[in-house]
């Protein structure tokens, strides 16, 4: 199926404005690719954050792909129902010779007219949400506070800022154990004779444990004064390390405000080119529509050959469900078995076929005993379950053989006999030939010659059994 435009009628307004034509459809154009982009961005955002959401993992090449389908899908329809949504305001008066077409005319225009809002509204909306995006992405990320490097200059500063405090507090604690032990030696000098009650020795050795809680309680004292200045220091320098975090903070927040900023200024902007794109996309479409209806252009839809048949797909199912089937039969008849006359293939014949090779054939009389013939072909005695011997269904269309239900004589018996035998020839050959018709649109040669012999055969046995049956003695 194609659309064909008629030649111009008005050439006057033709040659003033059909020269725009083109420019108009490449504005279409770009306004709608404008318009797609964005959508798709837009929801190729939506997919990810839900994606992302969800905790599932996706390629993006499959988000991609979907947003393209998404975005496709909308703009395709969105441009297949502007001409039918906005021709009826430039064409007046359609179909108002009848009835009943005008009604269905203005049934299909408000309907595309609806889903036109309906589908132009959600492309504007996807289209801002994917300017807004666009925005962002053009705009550089802003970088975060450098709390890491804060974190490992202030370790640093404290290491250095504790080393005096440690160093004075192993000082004094190596004086205290200095002393304790001097104190402790002198005073086990002393101790012998305290025990055995001398005065002057218990004095001395109390002197000399005196001095011992003295310098122990001196190094208590110097221990806590040196507690207390390493934490005084250390709580200074965390003042002063939350006031430098809290500083670079600030400072990355307002950046990122800044570039908050930026993007959604960017943003306005791309949202303003898609939104003039889709505007300028259905005022083209007006302008395209009044140059053809001024230049008094038709359309006219021409069908191919095929518009009258039935799908590829159909006959698609068709031919495979034929071929199953026939292969089906085939296997049940290697499986079970099968007889002479019906093993020919079997050609798809529609039920409305009309002049089917059954519809034609005819009958032949029904013989109530068969003479042995040569092997090869279908007899009744090789059949017990068979009780009346008919000609297959695939049998031309003879002229039927007025003979009574029995031959009397034996000539005409084994004529009669002959006569069936090419018959069912005939049938098999003529089968095989519709088949080869109908798969390669001509007869082979030799089924030809079988057909056109045959045939011959059973004119003559028609003739000779009739004329036997005519000078048979009653």
């Amino acid at each position: 199926m194609r659309k064909i435009q008629t030649t111009p009628k008005d050439r006057a307004f033709y040659n003033e404005h059909g020269g725009n034509l083109s420019a108009y459809y490449l504005i279409a154009n770009i306004g709608q690719a404008l318009s797609a982009a964005s959508l798709a961005l837009a929801v190729f955002s939506l997919l990810s954050d839900a994606i992302a959401g969800r905790g599932f993992t996706v390629a993006s090449s499959g988000i991609i792909a979907a947003a393209v389908l998404i975005g496709i899908f909308i703009e395709l329809a969105n441009r297949k129902l502007s001409r039918p949504a906005i021709r009826p305001w430039v064409v007046k008066d359609q179909f108002a010779d009848d009835d009943e077409k005008r009604k269905r005319h203005k049934f299909v225009t408000g309907f595309s007219r609806g889903g036109l809002l309906i589908v132009g509204f959600l492309s504007l909306v996807l289209s801002f949400m994917g300017s807004m995006d666009a925005g962002k992405l053009i705009t550089d990320d802003a970088p975060p506070a450098n709390i890491d490097s804060l974190q490992i200059a202030f370790a640093a500063d404290t290491s250095a800022l504790l080393a005096p405090y440690t160093i004075r507090s192993r000082a004094a604690a190596d004086g205290f154990a200095a002393t304790r032990a001097n104190r402790e030696k002198i005073a086990q000098d002393f101790a012998a004779c305290a025990r055995k009650g001398n005065g002057w020795c218990k004095k001395r050795e109390r002197t000399i444990l005196a001095e011992i809680d003295a310098a122990r309680a001196d190094y208590n004292a110097t221990s806590a004064a040196i507690a207390t200045g390493r934490g005084q220091a250390l709580a200074d320098a965390l003042q002063r390390r939350d006031a430098t975090y809290a500083g670079a903070r600030s400072d990355a927040t307002a950046a990122a405000d800044e570039l908050a900023a930026d993007a959604q200024g960017n943003g306005y902007i791309f949202a303003v080119l898609t939104g003039a794109g889709q505007l300028v996309f259905y005022l083209m479409f007006f302008l395209i529509l009044q140059i053809e209806a001024g230049s008094e252009i038709a359309e006219e839809i021409e069908p191919n050959e095929f518009h009258a048949l039935p799908s590829v797909w159909a006959d698609f199912k068709a031919v495979l469900r034929h071929r199953v089937e026939r292969g089906a039969r085939r296997l049940m008849a290697k499986v079970f078995g099968t007889r002479d006359r019906l093993d020919a293939g079997l050609p798809y014949v529609s039920l409305w076929t009309e002049n089917r090779p059954h519809s034609t054939a005819q009958t032949t009389p029904q013989v109530a005993t068969a003479k042995a013939t040569a092997p090869g072909y279908y007899q009744k005695g090789a059949d017990p379950y068979t009780q009346n011997v008919r000609a297959p269904l695939n049998t031309s269309n003879t002229p039927e053989v007025h003979t009574n239900d029995t031959h009397t004589t034996p000539e005409a018996k084994a004529a009669y006999s002959r006569l069936m035998q090419y018959r069912q020839r005939l049938g098999t050959h003529q089968q095989k030939a519709q088949v080869q018709e109908r798969q390669s649109g001509q007869i082979k040669p030799r089924t030809a010659v079988a057909i056109a012999n045959n045939r011959e055969w059973v004119d003559h046995y028609e003739k000779l059994v009739n004329s036997l049956n005519l000078n048979r003695p009653t």
